[in-house]
C-alpha cells in the first residue's frame, strides 16, 4: 500500500512538472523570439546605418580626391614665371609648350583657363579627355560661367579656391588660385583656372560599386532609400555649405540586415528544437532522475544537521516527498541561523572596511597627478599670439614695408606659431597623462576586491606598466624627481594587470613622499630589471635617495595600520602591496642603510613563458 502511495504521488509530481515546464519554456521561446527580432533589427539595422555612413565618406573622399589633386595642380601651374608673362601679352610659344592634350593628361585636367583681373583679355583650352581633341565649346562656356561658379576656399593658409561645375551632363571639379611669378613676390597678374572631368567609371573604381552621376534632382543631405535587398544612396556633389551640382548615386545589397534575419530564424527554430527535445526527455526520465534524488537527498539533510553547515528553505507548506525534505531540512538549519547571522555581520564589516580603504589609497595614487597636470596645463593654455603679431601682420600687410624688415616680421610670427604648436603638443601630452590617470583610477574602482575573483595569470608588459608608475614621480607635487628606469623592452611578467600597476604606482609614491620628507628640493627614483638565476623570474629594484629609516622602523613597515608619515591615515599601502604582491606569486621587501640614507624596494615577480630565458644570466 505504501508502494503504490509512493507511486501515485510520483506520477502526480511529473504531471504537474512537465506541465508548469511546458507552458514556461512556450512562453520563454515565444518571448525570446519577440524580443531576439526586435534586438536582431535594431543591432543590425544600427550596424547597417554605420556602414552606410562610411560608404557616404568614402564617397565623398572620393570627390574631395579629385578636388585636393586639381588644387595642387593649378597651385604648381599658378606660380610660375612663365604663367606670369603669359597672362601679360598671351604669347603663342608658351601655347605651343604648354597647351596640348598631352600637358593637359599629364597634370589631369580637361581645361585651363587664364583670365586678367580687370577681365581685358582671357583664354580658355579644353581638351576631349578620350580623343584629345579641342573643345571650343566647352572652352567658351567655361569662360561665360566662370564668374557665376561657386567656389570657395578648401583650406586654410592656401590661395586657392575650388567648386563643382556641371555643363551638358558632365561634372568638373574646378580650381582657381592667382598667378604670381615662382618666387611668390609682385601682384598677381591675373587668374589660372583648371577643371577637372569627374568621371562616373573612375568613381565607381574607388568604391568598389556602379556609380552614376544624376543632375535631376538635387538634395543638400545624403539621401537612402531602403528596399527589400538594396539600400539606394545618394551623395551631394557640393563644395562646403555651396549648392549640390549633382548626385552621386550607387546601390548597396543589405547583406548586414539579411544577417541577422537569418540568425534570428536560425536561433528560433534550434531553440524550439532544444525545447521539444527536453520535454520529451524529461517525460521519460524525471520519475527516476527528481524523485529518487529527493528521496536521497532527504537522508543526506539528516546527517547535514547534525553537522550543523546549512540555513534553512523557505517555501509554502507541502504533504509530499518535497515537504517532508523541507521539514527536516528546517529542523537541522534552525540550530545554526544564529551562528550564521554573527559569523556574516562580522565578515561584511570587516571585509567592506578593508576593501573601501584599499580602494580609496588606490584611488588617491591614480589621481595624485591630475591636480599638477591641470595646474601645468593652465600654464601651457596661455593667449596664442601676443599683441605684437597683430602689429606684425599689420605691418606685413603694408606695401611701404621693406623687404627685410618683411622677413623679421614672417620669422617672428613663424616663432610665435611655433611656441604655440609646441604648448599644444605639450598640453595634449599632458592631457592624455591626466586620462590615463583618470583611466586607472576607474579601472581600480572596477577590478574585483576579492581575491578569489582576481585573474591572476595575465601578461603583463613590465616595462609599460613601470612607465606609468613613473607619472606619479614626474607630476609629484614639491621636490624635483630624476627618474630613470632601466627594462628590456616587451618583458612580460605574470600576475594581475590593474593590480600590478597599483602596486608599482604605491612604491613610487612611496619614494616621492621619503624623497619630499628628507627636505631636499630635489630627489633621485632609479628602477632596474634584474634575471634571477633559473631564468624563469626578475627582481624589480627601485631605490631612492629619500629619508630612510632604521631597523626598528623597517620591522613594522609591513604591517597593517603603521605608517612613518605623521600626515598620513591608514598605512595600507605597504601592507596591502605586500599581501597582494604574495597572491599574484611574487613577493616585495623594504630596506634601508639607516636614518637617512634612503631605501630600496625589491619585488620579485614570475615571468610568462614566452619571456621566460630572456633575462637568463650569460654562462
Amino acid at each position: 500500500m505504501r508502494l503504490r502511495l509512493l507511486r501515485l504521488r510520483a506520477k502526480s509530481l511529473r504531471a504537474t512538472l512537465i506541465f508548469d515546464l511546458t507552458v514556461i519554456g512556450i512562453t520563454a521561446a515565444a518571448l525570446f523570439a519577440v524580443v531576439l527580432g526586435v534586438m536582431i533589427r535594431s543591432s543590425f539595422g544600427a550596424l547597417e546605418s554605420v556602414e552606410i555612413g562610411r560608404d557616404v565618406d568614402r564617397a565623398r573622399a572620393a570627390l574631395s580626391a579629385d578636388l585636393v589633386a586639381n588644387e595642387a595642380h593649378v597651385l604648381d601651374w599658378g606660380l610660375w614665371d612663365e604663367t606670369f608673362f603669359y597672362l601679360r601679352a598671351f604669347d603663342r610659344a608658351y601655347e605651343d609648350r604648354n597647351i596640348n592634350a598631352i600637358s593637359f593628361e599629364n597634370a589631369e585636367i580637361s581645361c585651363a583657363a587664364f583670365l586678367r583681373l580687370d577681365r581685358s583679355a582671357q583664354r580658355a583650352f579644353c581638351f576631349d579627355p578620350g580623343t584629345g581633341a579641342p573643345d571650343p565649346d566647352l572652352a567658351a562656356a567655361v569662360l561665360t560661367d566662370f564668374d557665376t561658379m561657386a567656389l570657395q576656399p578648401s583650406r586654410a593658409g592656401k590661395t586657392s579656391s575650388a567648386g563643382y561645375w556641371q555643363q551638358g551632363g558632365r561634372l568638373f571639379a574646378v580650381a582657381s588660385t592667382p598667378v604670381r611669378r615662382s618666387d611668390g613676390s609682385g601682384t598677381a597678374e591675373g587668374l589660372l583656372v583648371f577643371l577637372h572631368l569627374i568621371e562616373a567609371a573612375t568613381l565607381s573604381q574607388s568604391l568598389q560599386v556602379p556609380v552614376r552621376l544624376d543632375f535631376s534632382a538635387f538634395s543638400p543631405v545624403p539621401v537612402v532609400v531602403g528596399e527589400e535587398d538594396v539600400l539606394d544612396v545618394a551623395v551631394p556633389v557640393a563644395m562646403g555649405s555651396g549648392p549640390p551640382m549633382a548626385m552621386l548615386r550607387f546601390q548597396l545589397p543589405r547583406l548586414v540586415l539579411a544577417a541577422g534575419e537569418r540568425l534570428r530564424d536560425l536561433t528560433v527554430l534550434a531553440l524550439l528544437g532544444l525545447l521539444a527535445a527536453l520535454m520529451a526527455l524529461l517525460g521519460r526520465r524525471l520519475s527516476t532522475q527528481v524523485l529518487a534524488p529527493i528521496l536521497a537527498f532527504r537522508q543526506h539533510v539528516v546527517q547535514i544537521r547534525q553537522a550543523g553547515e546549512l540555513v534553512p528553505i523557505e517555501g509554502p507548506p507541502r504533504t509530499d516527498e518535497i515537504g517532508a525534505l523541507h521539514r527536516d531540512f528546517n529542523e537541522m538549519a534552525a540550530e545554526l541561523e544564529a551562528l550564521r547571522l554573527a559569523h556574516a555581520e562580522q565578515s561584511f564589516a570587516l571585509g567592506r572596511e578593508q576593501n573601501a580603504t584599499g580602494l580609496l589609497h588606490n584611488l588617491r595614487n591614480s589621481l595624485s597627478p591630475v591636480r599638477v597636470i591641470l595646474a601645468d596645463l593652465e600654464r601651457h593654455l596661455l593667449p596664442d599670439l601676443p599683441p605684437e603679431a597683430g602689429r606684425a601682420r599689420q605691418e606685413l600687410a603694408d606695401p611701404l614695408t621693406a623687404d627685410d624688415r618683411r622677413r623679421r616680421l614672417v620669422a617672428y610670427l613663424e616663432a610665435l606659431d611655433a611656441d604655440r604648436d609646441q604648448r599644444g603638443a605639450e598640453a595634449r601630452a599632458l592631457l592624455q597623462e591626466a586620462g590615463r590617470s583618470l583611466t586607472e583610477a576607474l579601472e581600480a574602482m572596477r577590478a574585483p576586491r576579492d581575491p578569489a575573483r582576481v585573474n591572476r595569470d595575465e601578461a603583463c608588459d613590465l616595462g609599460r606598466a613601470l612607465g606609468h608608475a613613473a607619472t606619479a614621480a614626474r607630476f609629484v607635487e614639491g621636490p624635483k624627481i630624476d627618474l630613470s628606469i632601466d627594462c628590456p623592452p616587451g618583458l612580460q611578467v605574470r600576475g594581475n594587470r590593474v593590480l600590478l600597476a597599483q602596486i608599482l604606482e604605491n612604491l613610487v609614491v612611496n619614494a616621492t613622499e621619503a624623497i619630499a620628507a628628507s627636505g631636499r628640493a630635489q630627489g633621485r627614483i632609479a628602477i632596474s630589471v634584474t634575471p634571477a638565476e633559473d631564468g624563469r623570474r626578475c627582481s624589480v629594484t627601485l631605490a631612492d635617495d629619500g629619508d630612510g629609516f632604521d631597523a626598528a622602523t623597517g620591522a613594522r613597515l609591513f604591517e597593517r595600520g603603521f605608517s612613518t608619515r605623521t600626515d598620513k591615515h591608514g598605512g595600507l599601502g605597504l601592507h596591502w602591496c605586500a599581501n597582494t604582491l604574495s597572491t599574484l606569486g611574487g613577493a616585495l621587501s623594504l630596506t634601508s642603510p639607516g636614518k637617512g640614507l634612503g631605501a630600496v624596494a625589491r619585488l620579485d615577480l614570475p615571468l610568462t613563458e614566452a619571456s621566460a630565458g630572456r633575462l637568463r644570466p650569460a654562462g
